[in-house]
């Protein structure tokens, strides 16, 4: 000890550097062994416990993601033929929800149909026969029984409906629209509701104007998908 503190004193500034590489060097080895505050990821050999991952819940082997509703255009027709009689007061967004089965429902309960709630072709279908008109005023009509003679009594006069011109033009567009699915769609050649429908979910399939309406843009993309010309 006493030759090593000559030395020292001898040569202050080598011992000086020696005890600053040192001290460095146990701090080194210090904080690598037990100050750091996460795992090595190759140490030499374990310090400490490895923390086990969190496992997230699963059911039934699956990670449980959030459904995503897509929109239907069977729903959006019923929605907007809903509103128009006045039961349905929700978003036109073509989801099912608890707002349009209660439309539904009420439809059903006053054109004396078992109650379901569950939108479908034939239920579009009777309320687009119906028509726009409110429907406090819509009473069932009973279907006559087979047989009966469903000719009108002699002392009524005829309702004097005018016979309806088709229109060709409208005839090709028809049979278009039927033969891509946009049905049930006669092509009789005359604009009613089902034509109606049958076009707004054409163009909101295609990204276009809800119009329900035979426009040039409209009958453009409907020659482009069907590869007919509906020219008039």
């Amino acid at each position: 000890m006493a030759k090593a503190g000559h030395i020292a004193l001898d040569n202050p500034v080598a011992a000086g550097g020696a005890v600053v590489m040192g001290l460095t060097s146990c701090l080194i080895i210090a904080n690598a062994i037990g100050l750091q505050p996460g795992r090595h990821p190759a140490p030499l050999f374990s310090t400490r416990e490895r923390a086990e991952e969190p496992v997230l819940p699963e059911s039934n082997g699956r990670r449980n993601d959030l459904q995503v509703q897509e929109i239907s255009t069977l729903v959006l027709d019923l929605q907007i033929s809903l509103r128009r009689i006045g039961l349905y007061e929700g978003p036109l967004d073509g989801l099912s929800g608890p707002a349009t089965e209660r439309a539904i429902r009420a439809f059903e309960r006053r054109a004396g149909q078992a109650e379901t709630g569950k939108a479908n072709e034939a239920l579009l279908a009777l309320i687009l026969l119906h028509g726009d008109a409110p429907q406090s005023s819509f009473v069932p009509v009973p279907r006559p029984k087979p047989g009966a003679n469903t000719a009108p009594p002699s002392n009524v006069e005829p309702s004097g409906i005018a016979e309806v011109e088709t229109d060709p033009h409208l005839q090709k567009i028809q049979k278009a629209l039927s033969d891509l699915g946009y049905g049930p769609l006669k092509a009789d050649g005359v604009m009613g509701a089902n034509t109606t429908a049958a076009i707004k979910r054409f163009e909101l399939d295609r990204g276009l104007p809800l119009t329900g309406e035979p426009g040039s843009e409209t009958i453009e993309r409907l020659e482009m998908v069907s590869g007919l010309s509906l020219s008039g």
